[in-house]
């Protein structure tokens, strides 16, 4: 019968297999993912055209590097490989690392950005409108991106038209998605009169953003005839989208606070703009007032107040009429607000609810598996307890075995000469003989 593993055996086996079989081994490949983590360590994966090797550099050997390894860099890294049994999955871990040059996907990108550059696609920076009505956003709608962008736009200025674009933004199908995607905004820009584009991802590694360093995407989205804002969400990088773009944003949230105005400060700009004018008529009128009396004569003064009554009589309907404009459009959006604001509060205490219900489910899971772990371990040590009970020398004189000594030291037949002086040993008593 063949042998059933445990699911730890069988990774422990697979642990030491790779690191008796790839110990201190070298490794080339582009660096790309960095991170620096706050124990010290490095993490980061190493990359050539077809696989990716996830690798881990630890403090005590970071001290004795002598450049600082960044994203791009092509390096060899010598370690061992070894893996990580609770996730069953493998990785170099890496002692050593020294410069190989640039790595060729960062220096294929380099060189497009050039190219690029040098035939003017990077040159162009339209205005955005002040105050869009239809905007389009390309992007996944399985992704948290088009979440994030609609949230803004109704909390800041509610009312305006979103037509949302469905694109894969990484994996092998990415650039005929996105192609597609960038095509059917150029056929409903008369249709639908957007006023904007923005183009999002909402988060992920490094490595996702080749779509957005793809060239035919970035020559195809030069040919869109509305200003773009590329929200590709990766705050470190720049990808050649963003160069094409007419505005980058470091994430979706802040391309829709860059898309469009803030309802609450226009409002408090229309207070501050209509004060200014209030004061400034009134100072107007007051200056005029001045001037007619030290010019008497000219007029008289019932003719001169029945004159100021209408102008500011004028004055006041065309206040009034401007400020029930405004207030009944800051009372309009102020409705949509709080209607935003009130679905909010539900997703939110929805949300609650279900988190709770995650973590106490996840919490008994811990229990469960803590439980089982104990269990386990006591399992093992009675195991080598009972053991050890096993191969006691007590346990041996209990079976019906003695044991001999000669001046307190164990002995063989040999050793046992005419006049000598023995110690016999049993399990429940000792014999003291002397050799005739």
């Amino acid at each position: 019968m063949k042998k059933v593993w445990k699911v730890s055996e069988i990774s422990a086996a697979v642990k030491d297999s790779l690191e008796s079989k790839f110990f201190d081994i070298s490794v080339i490949g582009e660096i790309r993912g960095l991170k620096w983590h706050t124990s010290g360590h490095v993490y980061f994966s190493l990359i050539d055209d077809k696989t990716v090797l996830n690798t881990a550099f630890f403090r005590r050997y970071i001290e004795n590097l002598s450049f600082v390894p960044k994203d791009g860099m092509l390096v060899v890294a010598y370690g061992t490989i070894s893996s990580y049994p609770p996730r069953s999955n493998y990785q170099l871990i890496c002692r050593k690392i020294e410069q190989a040059g640039v790595g060729e996907k960062l220096l294929a990108i380099m060189r497009l950005k050039e190219r690029l550059q040098g035939e003017g696609l990077f040159d162009r920076s339209r205005l955005l409108p002040k105050f869009p009505k239809n905007i389009a956003v390309i992007t996944s709608l399985s992704g948290a991106a088009k979440e994030d962008i609609k949230n803004v736009i109704a909390r800041r200025f509610g009312g305006i038209n979103l037509y949302l674009f469905d694109s894969l933004v990484e994996g092998s199908n990415a650039e005929s998605s996105m192609l597609r995607a960038i095509h059917r905004v150029k056929e409903s820009i008369s249709i639908l009169n957007l006023d904007l584009l923005i183009i999002a991802r909402g988060g992920g590694s490094k490595e996702s953003l080749d779509l957005f360093n793809n060239e035919f995407v970035a020559r195809t989205l030069y040919t869109v005839e509305i200003p773009i804002i590329s929200a590709v969400g990766h705050q470190i990088d720049t990808t050649v989208v963003d160069f094409v773009a007419d505005r980058r944003a470091e994430t979706p949230s802040s391309a829709a606070e860059m898309a469009c105005p803030d309802i609450h400060e226009l409002s408090a700009r229309y207070d501050t703009v209509r004060l200014s004018l209030i004061k400034s008529i009134r100072l107007y009128l007051e200056d005029k007032q001045l001037s007619y009396t030290r010019s008497s004569g000219m007029i008289s003064k019932d003719s001169f107040y029945k004159l100021l009554d209408r102008k500011s009589q004028l004055t006041d309907f065309g206040i009034s009429n401007l400020a029930l404009i405004y207030r009944n459009l800051f009372l309009k959006q102020l409705h949509r607000y709080r209607m935003v604001s009130d679905k909010l509060i539900g997703l939110k205490l929805q949300f609650i609810k279900e988190y709770k219900i995650k973590t106490y489910s996840l919490i008994s899971g811990m229990n469960q598996a803590i439980a089982y772990e104990s269990m386990q371990r006591r399992t093992k040590v009675e195991s080598i307890i009972e053991l050890l009970k096993t191969l006691s020398p007590v346990a041996t004189l209990k079976r019906g075995y003695t044991i001999t000594l000669k001046n307190g030291k164990l002995c063989r037949f040999a050793d046992i000469e005419t006049a000598d002086l023995i110690e016999t040993r049993f399990y429940d008593g000792v014999v003291k003989s002397k050799i005739q």
